[in-house]
């Protein structure tokens, strides 16, 4: 009998265990996403969903839908460089927004869907991130650097910013990946995720790092997420990775929204910027940054 009672004690024990990591394991990755979510890009594009952008400048803003009446025919989407035909400077996207046209430039009067004024229906905060999420779909005032620029094409055209968000700035959602969500190139899990040029390299060319490949638990994880990193291979020239290892690094340096006020971060030489320790045993990665 005391044995029997024994037993059930030491099985409510591990049940309580086993819950504790559980929900130990939920908490953290909410922290995670929160803190992910909480970049001006990624809150933008929260706030453009709740307003209703994306009704008529479509889906992420990026197609407008038809507009009888209008001038230019369509609704005009964020991207491909429609919007900048009425934008001269960025503080015209936060009058459009308010006051539903640009500085200067009148409503269209034929026009059926007219852009709303969301003057007094956002907080500032919220006003703040819609802009950079806006300025980031257009790619408003990116380099003028050609390597840069080279980059920043090269991401378009390979597909990246189609998973890693407007100019890399997240955040796609990825079931089964330790966090939730597809990393975005600025903050911590990039550094987490990239330790030098080489590990850049790896992850475009392999859709994997020799560090994370040597690690099973790591591996499993990144073979067992429903997006996976593509391994590029040859179909990335040597010269369009070092444009798109420069767009990053332009990326990671020059951040939109509130933190951009302050002056950019130097563009180091290195990919990942700061040198995180490395994880436990031999330098291979912990559990925390294998996600993508």
């Amino acid at each position: 009998m005391a044995s029997r009672r024994s037993w059930w004690i030491w099985l409510l024990a591990a049940l309580v265990v086993a819950e504790g990591i559980i929900l130990a394991a939920l908490l953290l990755r909410s922290s995670w996403q929160k803190r992910a979510e909480g970049s001006a890009v990624a809150r933008g594009q929260a706030v453009a969903a709740r307003m209703g952008c994306f009704a008529c400048h479509g889906p992420g803003g990026i197609a407008g839908i038809p507009n009888p009446g209008s001038s230019d025919d369509d609704v005009p989407s964020w991207s491909a460089g429609t919007a900048m035909m009425y934008l001269d400077k960025a503080d015209d996207a936060r009058a459009w927004i308010l006051d539903g046209h640009p500085p200067g430039r009148k409503p269209d009067s034929g026009a059926l869907l007219k852009m709303p004024a969301f003057r007094g229906r956002l907080a500032p905060e919220d006003l703040d991130a819609l802009v950079a999420y806006v300025l980031a779909v257009q790619q408003f005032d990116s380099s003028t650097d050609p390597k840069i620029s080279a980059g920043e094409q090269a991401a378009q055209r390979l597909g990246c910013t189609g998973c890693h968000g407007p100019e890399g700035r997240g955040l796609l959602p990825n079931p089964g990946s330790l966090k939730g969500y597809i990393p975005p190139w600025e903050g911590d899990d990039y550094t987490d995720l990239v330790r030098s040029d080489d590990e850049f390299r790896q992850w475009v060319r392999n859709g994997i790092t020799d560090r994370f490949r040597a690690n099973p638990a790591a591996r499993r994880i990144l073979d067992t997420q429903a997006i996976r990193m593509p391994a590029y291979g040859a179909r990335v020239s040597d010269q369009d990775m070092e444009a798109l290892l420069a767009y990053v690094r332009w990326v990671r340096a020059n951040p939109r929204g509130s933190r951009a006020a302050h002056p950019p971060a130097r563009c180091e030489a290195g990919a990942a910027g700061r040198q995180p320790s490395a994880g436990p045993g031999k330098g291979f990665p912990s559990l925390r940054p294998a996600i993508w």
